[in-house]
């Protein structure tokens, strides 16, 4: 009997999984021989309870790190590695729940396998299970508790609910003998309890490991299964060992003459070659010592041949004075470029240098500030339990990388170059955006490219419209350009010096406002207009009292009044003064303003208005201020003690804020704020309830998209029901789509 066994492994096909199901399956089997031999091949299952996509992210890693650690472990056998990989894998998706923003209810089981030789060995957290198809009996493993570990603090001790739930568990294991033609499935407790025992055994022993997944996923989906349905199917098969087929027998002359010297079967054949091959060789060594002789005696009679004297000229050509000059030219050239190296040498030695009672402090400054900052950068590096000191202990760690920030720029200014300092600053740069939520931004694309299509284009603002559309307005040639959300394409649609259905003449764009199925355009002729979204045609709209705003004013924003009627109120921040101006309509369509606004601030906020960078309408009236936004609730500015923004937590190693942009979205079932801030080229995301600090993307350090972040002149952000959101920027050159995972 052989001790080789082999594999045959049916995995789920991904087209046929229900959109909710985010389970994971994971399997290796190593093709070094000496691998093969003392680790075997691991196989891994993750049962996941719920739908979130950065859960499933967060899973995919734990597997993948359980996967290295399990096969780099050789202080143990099979099974103390695969405990050890499982228990390290819980700790790192413990410390990192938070962080990730995994939800309390979900959970994450994991099956993990390894068949080394004819062994099985099988770790266990949480309800995922394995089976094992034998003689027609179907068995569980690990097989459930012995009598003697009924007690339910063992239990608890050995079997964990999830992975990630406690600091310190230990794995439930079991290792067991292998047979030929024996079938073992990782399955999901959801699908197992769907499809039925019976029904799993019988596809487990009578079809092919892929026949047997396919048919066991169908059902679950003809059952009306949900959720979890990870599945795994692996056939133990034997492979016959290697025998010799023929005996090796040497190799024979076929003639018994053969392997000795040629001879000619003519008797003095030979002899007569050999005498006429030695007899050509003798003729040609006569001939070459004939040639020379003839050469010598020629030599010997040309030497008593009288020769003519040489004349010399006796006058220099025009050829030699032209010469002459050219040379004189080339010296005299080669010494001016010598005096002026001379000159440059001694320019560059006057100039200030350290000398070597200033040099040599420097280099010792910079010397140690190195060896501080990497020491202080390795401190924040050492993972203990799997966890660096990022994650243990966030405030040591804050003040060991502001401390190794200051040492790189001491050793910066003692004359280190940039270039010897950019490992180590990188190091700093991915622990500081760990500790300060930073996102680099990784997916980006420009959706359009407006100044390539449009002559003359200076882009000042951007909306975003209620059917995904992205409206421009251009202040270079008075235009307004409506971009399509889907596929880029772009189109004026308003545009100065237009006389539109005869109604007048439209100045240049001004003010830019969107609700309901509409956009506003207020020109700088103190003109209103309205633009239908599906039409997309200019009607001219009566608003009373446009005379009277600031020509300072930048700030409109508008707000569906009486859902489902399509009208709402147009709100404007006056430049001047300050005061915020409300249009409210009658309750007839089309929308116009016949009554001139009226005040909407109740009160003074503690906030000058008029220093407002951008607005935002919802529920609520939010101002961007510097620093800071101003809630405003029914007329009424709330105080900065009642309600702010969360300055960001890096602000010891980031420049004074300077926020220019706000829009707001929901995801999932959170609502934010999303503010640009242009003095350090990032967008900040804060709770809208209370104003608190979520996270912040920034480009990435290097490469083509390093600087997308700079200049940034318009932000929208759609809401999404789950996953990550989509902002739409405006640059200069066009819009740019990105995501903010």
């Amino acid at each position: 009997m052989s001790n080789r066994l082999a594999t045959r492994i049916g995995l789920p096909v991904l087209e046929e999984r229900a959109p909710d199901a985010i389970d994971i399956v994971l399997f290796e089997e190593p093709a070094v021989g000496a691998l093969a031999r003392t680790k075997g091949s691991l196989f891994l299952l993750a049962q996941i309870t719920g739908t979130d996509s950065g859960l499933a992210r967060a899973t995919r890693e734990t597997l993948q790190a359980l996967q290295r650690d399990y096969y780099y472990d050789l202080s143990t056998g099979v099974l103390g590695a695969l405990a050890k990989a499982l228990s390290n894998a819980n700790r790192r998706l413990y410390h990192g729940r938070a962080r990730l923003g995994i939800p309390k209810r979900a959970s994450v089981s994991v099956i993990a396998l390894v068949i080394r030789g004819r062994e099985g060995h099988v770790a266990k957290l949480g309800p995922a299970s394995a089976v094992i198809v034998r003689d027609g009996r179907m068995f569980e493993l690990p097989p459930p508790p012995a009598v003697d570990e009924e007690d339910p603090r063992v239990r608890q001790r050995r079997v964990a609910a999830t992975l990630g739930e406690a600091l310190e568990i230990e794995p439930y294991t079991w290792k067991g003998e292998l047979a030929p033609d024996d079938r073992v499935a990782l399955v999901s407790r959801n699908l197992a309890q769907t499809v039925g025992v019976d029904e799993m055994k019988r596809a487990l022993a009578t079809l092919r490991p892929g026949q047997a997944v396919e048919h066991l996923q169908h059902l679950f989906a003809i059952r009306g299964g949900k959720g979890s349905d990870g599945l795994m199917a692996i056939e133990i098969v034997e492979l016959e060992a290697t025998a010799t087929t023929h005996h090796l027998e040497p190799v024979r002359p076929a003639e018994p003459l053969a392997g000795l010297p040629d001879q000619s079967p003519v008797p003095l054949a030979d002899a007569i070659g050999r005498f006429g091959h030695r007899g050509g060789q003798a003729l040609e060594s006569l001939r070459a010592a004939s040639a020379r002789a003839v050469l010598y005696l020629l030599n010997w009679i040309l030497a008593f041949v009288p020769r003519r004297g040489p004349e010399y000229p006796r006058s220099v050509p025009r050829t030699a004075h032209v010469e002459a000059g050219r040379r004189r030219r080339t010296g005299l050239a080669g010494m001016i470029v010598l005096a002026a190296l001379v000159a440059v040498g001694v320019t560059v030695a006057r100039l200030g240098s350290a000398s070597p009672t200033e040099a040599i402090p420097k280099a010792a400054v910079a010397r140690q500030a190195i060896a501080q900052a990497s020491e202080l950068i390795g401190s924040v590096e050492k993972a203990v339990d799997g966890a660096d000191l990022v994650d243990r202990d966030p405030e040591r760690a804050k003040s060991l990388l502001n401390d190794a920030f200051a040492a790189l720029g001491r050793a910066s200014s003692a004359g280190v170059a940039a270039d010897s300092l950019a490992v180590l600053q990188r190091r700093v740069d991915r622990r500081l955006d760990a500790l300060y939520r930073v996102t680099r931004i990784g997916e980006a694309s420009t959706l359009a490219d407006l100044a390539a299509a449009y002559d003359g284009l200076k882009a000042a603002r951007m909306i975003s419209a209620s059917d995904g559309s992205l409206w421009v307005l251009d202040d270079g040639r008075g235009r307004v350009i409506r971009v399509d959300g889907g596929d880029g394409t772009a189109a004026v649609v308003f545009r100065a010096g237009t006389d539109y259905a005869g109604t007048g003449v439209a100045g240049a764009p001004w003010l830019l406002a969107t609700a309901a199925t509409d956009v506003v355009v207020v020109d700088h002729d103190r003109q209103a207009w309205r633009i239908d979204l599906k039409e997309r045609v200019p009607r001219r709209m009566q608003l009373a009292g446009a005379a009277r705003i600031s020509p300072r004013t930048t700030l409109a924003a508008a707000l569906q009044h009486r859902p489902p009627l399509e009208i709402f109120n147009l709100y404007v921040v006056d430049g001047a003064s300050g005061a915020i101006l409300r249009w409210t309509p009658p309750a007839v369509i089309p929308v116009e303003y016949p009554d001139l606004p009226q005040p909407y601030l109740t009160e003074a906020a503690d906030l000058a208005p008029a220093r407002a960078r951008d607005l935002f309408l919802d529920a609520n009236l939010w101002l961007l201020q510097a620093a800071t936004v101003t809630k405003v609730s029914v007329g009424l500015p709330l105080p900065q003690e009642d309600y702010s923004l969360d300055p960001p937590p890096d602000g010891e190693v980031r420049a004074a804020l300077d926020y220019r942009l706000l829009d707001g979205a929901t995801v999932g079932d959170r609502e934010y704020l999303y503010v640009y801030d242009a003095a350090n080229a990032r967008i900040l995301a804060f709770q809208r309830g209370d104003g608190a600090f979520v996270r912040q993307w920034m480009a990435p350090r290097d490469g083509p998209t390093a600087g997308l972040l700079d200049g940034v002149r318009g932000m929208a952000v759609s809401s999404v029901a789950e996953g990550p959101a989509v902002a739409y920027l405006l640059t200069a050159e066009g819009v740019v789509r990105i995501v903010l995972e």
